[in-house]
């Protein structure tokens, strides 16, 4: 029998999220294969450890919702919701932050720890995450996000999950494997070069245990 995959997409911006599921529908994806959930993606990874969704995620005092769990819509046959929506289990994550703005190009080597910034609603985050309080919200750098995504997907001790980091063609593998061993991200990682019309647009980073594995 053929393999299936469900796809949760996560953005907290609903008009975005509709322009995706239109978008969808244009190029004919089936209607079961994508849920479009409208949540803070902290918020999303703060439901996850190590591929499993945790069990007391509704009660957990270590964030605050900064969305509310509206009503079940559709936009283009495709569902649309919030937290409520996301599956028990997670086999992959595909993470694509804002990379800083329109100079990301121009920096030279990137460095995702100082260009991306994202702000979130966590009042207490994983135990090493590195936050600056700005009222109720904190901003996490590219390499705290990467610590969390790693903490939510990867089960190192079953050698199971798959991580991928979308990052500008200017990124520096040595300083993202520096980021990633500070961030608590064991094993191996692979950098794939995205190639468009043969110039590299941007690079895709994986994160696995079983890369290159038989």
């Amino acid at each position: 029998s053929s393999q299936s995959v469900k796809v949760f997409a996560v953005d907290n911006n609903l008009p975005r999220l509709k322009m995706a599921a239109k978008n969808a529908a244009v190029y004919g994806v089936d209607r079961c294969s994508i849920v479009f959930v409208h949540a803070n993606a902290i918020e999303v990874l703060n439901c996850y450890r190590h591929g499993y969704k945790t069990k007391d995620e509704e009660n957990n005092e270590n964030y605050i919702s900064s969305v509310k769990h509206g009503q079940l819509q559709t936009c283009s046959g495709y569902k649309v919701g919030g937290v409520e929506l996301l599956p028990d289990v997670l086999d992959g994550m595909f993470l694509s932050p804002p990379w800083g703005g329109l100079s990301y190009d121009d920096a030279g080597q990137y460095n995702p720890m100082e260009s991306i910034i994202i702000k979130s609603n966590i009042i207490q985050g994983h135990d090493t995450l590195k936050q600056q309080v700005e009222g109720k919200f904190m901003n996490i750098n590219g390499g705290e996000l990467l610590g969390l995504a790693a903490n939510a997907v990867l089960d190192d001790t079953n050698s199971k999950g798959l991580l991928a980091y979308f990052l500008p063609r200017n990124t520096n593998g040595v300083i993202l494997g520096q980021i990633a061993v500070s961030s608590g991200v064991n094993g191996r990682f692979e950098m794939e070069q995205n190639v468009v019309n043969g110039k590299v647009k941007t690079i895709t980073a994986y994160f696995c245990r079983y890369l290159h594995q038989p």
